[in-house]
């Protein structure tokens, strides 16, 4: 064990293996310190909700939906719809079909959807070039091989809120339970020129016939259509464990146990793939936020982690083993200019962005 492993936060449950810790001298972290930042920015910005919604319904203004929202019968995407209705919002929602979904996900969301008398889309995609998109990450020996999903998910949502000239995607993610999450512990899933040289360099041939969004495409989605994401549930005191026993009591709904348990491959990724391989135990961000927020104790925490997590076995364990670990640096990346387009948005005056 490296010295970098021994070092513990004294406030939340992150440790060494996130290489970007850095302790204070009161014993607590850096992750507790921005996470207590994030918190705060949230907590002034909730006043503004009306002035949201107030936009949001304007933008929608003749036309069939005020937002979009991906459902993935998780919980805070569900509990973010449950809000999107109460708020007197038209949604359009979706799930993304990519042959991994945990049936208890999909019951979830019908639950919801119907309950709640939403309209429903069900994104389907070509599953076998997805998987094969999916092995490419796994053969080249790369942390996050959830890239695949989550870029294709954010593909469909850009492609239906066009489609349906829908200008507001309404998110589930939140500071919350979601402030921590090293960067090391992963990658950008919005980088196509990344993923193209992925899937090149492990199968000699392009990548061709799933939904993608290049960095040219995002800016256009987001400077010439306009369209922008919205957090809701940092708007709300949101507390995970009382928004599951809401959504028990209400829809029937059916809690699986772990954040992002909802697909079979993402529970095996996070509780197999990275604990395994690399060393990453994505409990201990998830956890951690959880506790800077109030949701948990640390005690609670370390109770939690000091069980094995548990995984679908797809058979494959062994043979991903035995791949090379590489860096994501080793492929292809438009971060450089990603970093250079950003920092130019940010010297133009908000009122011209917004």
């Amino acid at each position: 064990m490296s010295s970098a492993e021994l070092l513990f936060c004294s406030q939340c449950v992150m440790d060494g293996s996130a290489e970007e810790l850095e302790l204070n001298p009161d014993g607590g972290c850096n992750f507790c310190d921005q996470a207590q930042r994030a918190l705060k920015e949230i907590e002034a910005e909730k006043p503004n909700l009306p002035k949201v919604i107030q936009k949001i319904k304007k933008a929608g203004r003749g036309k069939k939906y005020d937002v979009i929202i991906g459902l993935s019968g998780g919980v805070d995407s569900s509990f973010a719809l449950t809000k999107v209705v109460a708020l007197g919002l038209r949604p359009l929602c979706f799930s993304l079909d990519n042959g991994w979904n945990d049936p208890k996900a999909d019951e979830n969301i019908m639950r919801i959807v119907e309950g709640l008398k939403v309209p429903f889309y069900r994104y389907t995609i070509d599953t076998e070039k997805f998987k094969k998109l999916q092995g490419a990450f796994i053969k080249a020996g790369l942390r996050n091989i959830e890239i695949p999903t989550d870029h294709v998910i954010m593909s469909a949502t850009y492609d239906l809120a066009v489609q349906y000239g829908i200008k507001f995607i309404i998110s589930g993610g939140n500071v919350a339970t979601e402030s921590i999450m090293p960067p090391s512990w992963g990658y950008s899933a919005r980088d196509l020129v990344h993923i193209k040289d992925v899937y090149s360099k492990v199968y000699g041939e392009k990548l061709e016939g799933l939904p993608t969004c290049s960095l040219w495409q995002f800016n256009l989605y987001k400077w010439w259509y306009g369209i922008r994401t919205v957090y809701l549930l940092d708007y709300f005191s949101y507390r995970r464990s009382q928004a599951i026993k809401e959504l028990e009591r209400k829809f029937g709904w059916k809690d699986y146990g772990e954040k992002h348990g909802e697909s079979v491959f993402t529970k095996w990724f996070q509780n197999f793939y990275l604990y395994t391989k690399f060393g990453i135990d994505k409990r201990k961000a998830h956890l951690s936020s959880e506790i800077v927020s109030g949701q948990i104790t640390r005690s609670e925490a370390k109770t939690i982690l000091a069980e094995q997590p548990v995984y679908p076995h797809l058979g494959i364990e062994q043979k991903i083993l035995a791949y090379p670990k590489r860096k994501h640096t080793d492929f292809k990346t438009d971060e450089r200019l990603f970093n250079l387009i950003s920092s130019i948005i940010r010297l133009i005056p908000y009122s011209w962005r917004s």
